[in-house]
C-alpha cells in the first residue's frame, strides 16, 4: 500500500541585519539585547506559526556579541545555514531610550557591521539558493548596503522568486540611512516591482514619495504591479488590498497600556507574512498580525516573552470563526 506523501513545512527567509541592542531601563542601567527589524518579524512569524521553517539572510562577525547572538538566533528556533562569518568585521549596535508615551529615540555603531558586506561574505562562501516558499526584505536592510550590492540582493531575490517564492518587501524607511528621498525612492521603486505581497507605512510614503493618503499609495502600488499589500495608516487602521480591490479594513485599536512602540510593526509583519503563507485569509492575517502588535507594545524591548505571544495567537484561534469581513 502506497503512502501519502507528508506536505513539506512551509519556509520563510527574512533578509537583514541583527544588532546588539541595548534598552534604556532604569537610572543609567541598560538591558542587553539583539534585534532587526526583519529579524523580528521572522522571531514573530516563527512563534505564531511553530512547524515553519525559519531562516535568516545575514551575516555576522566572530566575536563575543556575534558568537552570542548566534545562539540566540538557534535559541529561536532560526535556521542559521545562511548567516555568514566574518573574520574582521563584527556586528552593530544600537541603544534605545523611551520617553513616557513609549516613543522610541535610537543612536547606532554599525559602521563595521559584517551585514553591511553580506552579499560578497555570501559570494565568498558560495553558499546554495536553497528553495523557500517566501522571502522578506525591507527598506532598512536595502540602506545599509552599496548601491552594487543593493543590485546583487535583488537579483538574489528574483532568483528565488523565478524558482516560485512569493517575495514580500516592507519599506520601513530611515531618512538617516539614505542619500536623500529621492535615493530611497529608486530602491523602493525596485524593491516594489519584484514584490508579491508589499506593507508599506503611510508616513514612509510621504516622507519618500510625498504620497498624502491611502489612495496615493494605492495608486502607485497597482501601476508597480503589486498584487497584494497592507497599507498601514496610523489612526486610519490598516486597509489590505488584492488584485486591485479593497478587501480588508480594520480600524486602529489602540493597546490599552503602550511601554515600548519597538517592533511593533516587525511583529505585524511576521504574523501577517506567515499566516498568508499557511493559508488564512487576508482578513484573518491582518486581525492576528494587529493582536500580535497591540500586545508587543504593552512589553519592553524588540521580543516579547513566547508565552505572551502564545497567549494571544490562542485567543485568536478562539475568535477567528467570528471574524466577518464585509469585502470578502
Amino acid at each position: 500500500m502506497s503512502m501519502k506523501a507528508q506536505p513539506h513545512a512551509k519556509r520563510l527567509m527574512a533578509i537583514g541585519e541583527c544588532m546588539v541592542e541595548l534598552v534604556h531601563s532604569a537610572g543609567d542601567s541598560y538591558q542587553l539585547g539583539f534585534a532587526g527589524d526583519t529579524l523580528n518579524a521572522l522571531i514573530y512569524a516563527k512563534r505564531w506559526k511553530p512547524d515553519t521553517e525559519c531562516s535568516f539572510f545575514s551575516a555576522i562577525g566572530t566575536d563575543t556579541f556575534s558568537n552570542q547572538m548566534m545562539k540566540f538566533f538557534e535559541l529561536h528556533g532560526i535556521n542559521t545555514s545562511m548567516v555568514a562569518r566574518s573574520k574582521n568585521r563584527n556586528v552593530g549596535l544600537y541603544s534605545i531610550v523611551t520617553d513616557q508615551y513609549g516613543e522610541r529615540s535610537f543612536d547606532y555603531w554599525r559602521d563595521q557591521s559584517a551585514a553591511k558586506v553580506m552579499m560578497s561574505l555570501h559570494k565568498a562562501q558560495s553558499n546554495a539558493l536553497e528553495a523557500m516558499d517566501m522571502v522578506y526584505f525591507s527598506g532598512i536592510g536595502l540602506s545599509i548596503l552599496s548601491d552594487a550590492d543593493k543590485e546583487e540582493l535583488l537579483a538574489l531575490i528574483e532568483a528565488h522568486r523565478a524558482k516560485g517564492a512569493l517575495v514580500a518587501f516592507d519599506s520601513n524607511y530611515r531618512a538617516s540611512m539614505w542619500n536623500g528621498s529621492q535615493h530611497a525612492q529608486i530602491w523602493f521603486d525596485k524593491a516594489y516591482r519584484i514584490s508579491d505581497i508589499a506593507l508599506p507605512g503611510l508616513d514612509d510614503h510621504k516622507s519618500v514619495y510625498q504620497h498624502q493618503n491611502v489612495n496615493d499609495v494605492v495608486e502607485y502600488l497597482t501601476k508597480v504591479g503589486c498584487s497584494e499589500y497592507v497599507v498601514k495608516a496610523g489612526t486610519e487602521g490598516m486597509y489590505g488590498y488584492k488584485d486591485k480591490r479593497l478587501v480588508h479594513h480594520r480600524v486602529f485599536n489602540p493597546a490599552p497600556t503602550q511601554v515600548d512602540t519597538t517592533a511593533a510593526g516587525d511583529s505585524f509583519a511576521g504574523v501577517y507574512l506567515i499566516s498568508r503563507l499557511t493559508g488564512d485569509t487576508m482578513a484573518q492575517s491582518i486581525q492576528a498580525a494587529d493582536m500580535a502588535a497591540r500586545e508587543v507594545v504593552q512589553h519592553t524591548g524588540a521580543i516579547v516573552s513566547a508565552n505572551a505571544i502564545e497567549r494571544v495567537r490562542n485567543e485568536f484561534c478562539a475568535q477567528r470563526l467570528e471574524e466577518v469581513d464585509v469585502y470578502e
